[in-house]
């Protein structure tokens, strides 16, 4: 089954804020996903938004403290994921990815999608063969440092809690291309294994020219 975001997640043009903590003023642009997330967050230490975005600040030293937020969010985002206690259904991982507005899916054993979100179907684009169902490499190339295989067996031994991957969907006229994170999730319980896949876009090709990857703004 098709995931399709909520009305209410698919409105995310990035929104100024500006937050103050101790007569400090931070003016910071996120989509509104991600201030939400920050809201809860903070309200989970208990402190205020003001004041929790000022601690992340003062542990930041680049040149893109929005670009900062965002990833942030991300990691927490996975350690919730591996939190989950994934028993012989799989609807509390599914809420996860479905509100997360970074392309993902989730991937059986076998390596056949089980299910993705609405980000992930735009980037695929349209497809020749049903999302739902079919094998990773059959949508997209995979490449990993190592053999994809082994890599994949790591995963679900254990011995690997996540893997980076280069995805590349080639159709018609255009390549699109993304950085992937493989994160393990089992349950010893019911012996079941998920991975989830979250994608990191890149640039996209059309034709024969290349486009530049965007430049990192907030």
């Amino acid at each position: 089954m098709q995931i399709t975001a909520p009305a209410a997640f698919l409105n995310q043009a990035p929104k100024p804020r500006i937050v103050q903590y101790r007569n400090k003023r931070y003016s910071v642009r996120l989509e509104p996903i991600y201030w939400q997330t920050l809201e809860v967050l903070a309200d989970r230490r208990r402190v205020r938004l003001g004041r929790f975005v000022a601690e992340l600040a003062e542990n930041y030293e680049g040149p893109n403290f929005s670009s900062y937020l965002r990833v942030f969010c991300m990691l927490e985002g996975e350690q919730a994921l591996a939190r989950e206690i994934l028993g012989p259904t799989h609807h509390g991982l599914l809420d996860v990815v479905t509100h997360c507005p970074n392309p993902g899916l989730i991937l059986s054993r076998y390596r056949t999608v089980i299910a993705y979100n609405r980000a992930f179907g735009e980037w695929l684009g349209p497809a020749d063969v049903a999302v739902i169902g079919a094998e990773l490499t059959t949508l997209v190339q995979v490449r990993t440092r190592r053999s994809l295989n082994d890599v994949w067996q790591d995963l679900i031994s254990g011995r690997e809690p996540k893997a980076d991957a280069k995805l590349l969907y080639v159709a018609p006229g255009r390549v699109n291309a993304a950085q992937a994170t493989i994160l393990a999730l089992s349950s010893q319980t019911y012996q079941e294994f998920y991975a989830v896949m979250w994608l990191s876009l890149q640039s996209r090709r059309t034709g024969a020219g290349t486009l530049p990857p965007p430049p990192l703004v907030d």
